[in-house]
Parts: structure tokens; sequence; C-alpha cells
């Protein structure tokens, strides 16, 4: 890991700044790049004083102010792609989940940068869809954060055929060092999503099932769930999903 010091992420939402962070705190020098100022402004405050930002980890006892300050200056926030690769060891894609607008981003990227490994963030698109937007696709796999990324322990790192070996060991070393629980897995061409999200969904759609038929409840559903499988909360209790069904 002695060679990795400077990661650039582009895409400066609720992901990029909370993958941005996770390095942070953890001794690496970044850069976050977004076409949008607007979002560079909210992708700072969102680390420094947001529900899991490093204001939260000082009071929390994690890290000292010091290290708060420290890690602070190792921010760098640009609307330059060229700038927030300039250094880049590697580099993390997380814009929003749209396949043509990551595909345009990163025949970008490829233009931009040389020789360093890059990284989707992406919750479900195939490597091997956004691979095909760089001139050498063995460079490409995805680095699957969940949200929110400084607290989720969980990483999927996703390889296809054609990723080179070394792209993807350096991606679950990274993780281990930085604290976090890869799991390396084969890429899955004309599937969205991965494990958990695959896994997840099909859930969803038999839990929803369950209460169209008038089985049980959404309230039934989750404390079945809860209840019996230890799950933290059920599929209708996770994050407003149960008004998204309604």
């Amino acid at each position: 890991m002695q060679d990795i010091d400077n990661i650039a992420v582009v895409g400066g939402g609720v992901m990029g700044s909370g993958i941005g962070q996770v390095f942070l705190q953890n001794g690496y020098t970044v850069s976050i790049r977004d076409i949008d100022g607007d979002i560079l402004d909210e992708a700072e405050e969102r680390i420094e004083s947001g529900n899991y930002g490093l204001d939260r980890a000082v009071e929390g006892g994690y890290l000292t102010e010091a290290e708060r300050e420290d890690a602070l200056d190792r921010l760098t926030l640009t609307t330059d792609l060229e700038e927030a690769v300039e250094d880049a060891d590697l580099l993390i894609e997380a814009v929003t989940e749209d396949l043509s607008l990551k595909g345009r981003v990163f025949q970008e990227i490829d233009e931009a940068t040389e020789e360093i490994p890059l990284y989707s963030n992406t919750s479900g698109f195939s490597v091997t869809s956004i691979a095909n937007a760089v001139s050498d696709p063995s460079r490409v796999a995805v680095a699957h954060f969940f949200n929110p990324a400084p607290v989720m322990p969980l990483v999927e790192v996703v390889q296809s055929e054609q990723t080179d070996q070394e792209v993807v060991d350096l991606m679950e070393a990274l993780c281990e060092e930085v604290g976090k629980e890869p799991i390396v897995i084969d890429d899955a061409p004309g599937e969205y999503g991965f494990v958990a999200n695959r896994c997840y969904a099909a859930m969803r759609e038999e839990a929803q099932k369950v209460v169209d038929e008038g089985v049980a409840t959404k309230e039934q559903v989750d404390t079945a769930m809860e209840e019996g499988y230890n799950l933290p909360v059920g599929p209708f209790s996770l994050a407003g999903l149960g008004e998204e069904w309604d």
C-alpha cells in the first residue's frame, strides 16, 4: 500500500463525498471532482459536518481535532478533471447511476489518465459495460461502497474477464487497510446488481407479494424478517421503502 497516496474521486454527491471521506480519515490525499461547484460545496459541508462527517467522528472519539484538521487539509475540491487526476494513484468514479453518463465520464477519464487503476462505484452496472468506454479495459473494476460509505463496511469488488488481477488485488488490499470488508466477485453482464442488491431485491419482491396476497401486513412482514432472520430492519422499514411501494 506504500505506493498509494493520492486518490481521485469523480462525482461529488453523497457517495463520492462519502468515499472521499473514508480515505481522508485514513491518511490519504483526496481530490474530488464534479462539474457543479454547488455540489462540491455540499460535498465539503457533508464531509466536514454531515451526519457521518468528520465533526461527528471527533464527537464520537474516532478522530482527534488535529486529525480532523489534517484530513481537511488533504482534501481538494475541483471542477477541473485534469487537476483532480494530476497526481492520482487511482481513481474512483461515483457519478449518478446512469450507464450512458458513466460511459461519457469514463471516456473523459481515459483521455485524462494513463495506466492508473480505474474503479466505478456503480451499484449494479456490469464492469464490462463500463470498461467498454476506455481504451484499456484491463485497468477497470467495480468498487461498490455502500451508503453511508463512512460507516458501512461492505465493498463489492467486481472483476471482469478483462480486469488485470493487480487492479483487483489493489482495491481489496486498500479496502482492508481502511477498515472495510471487501468481497471479490465476478461480473455478471446482463444482470443489474451484484450480490447484496440482487439478493435484497428478491426479498423485496417476495415481501410485496405477501402483502398483495393479503397474507400479512407490511408491519408483520418487517417483524417476521427482523425477528426471524435477525435483520436490523425489514424490507418495508428500510429508508422509506414502504412509501415508495404504496
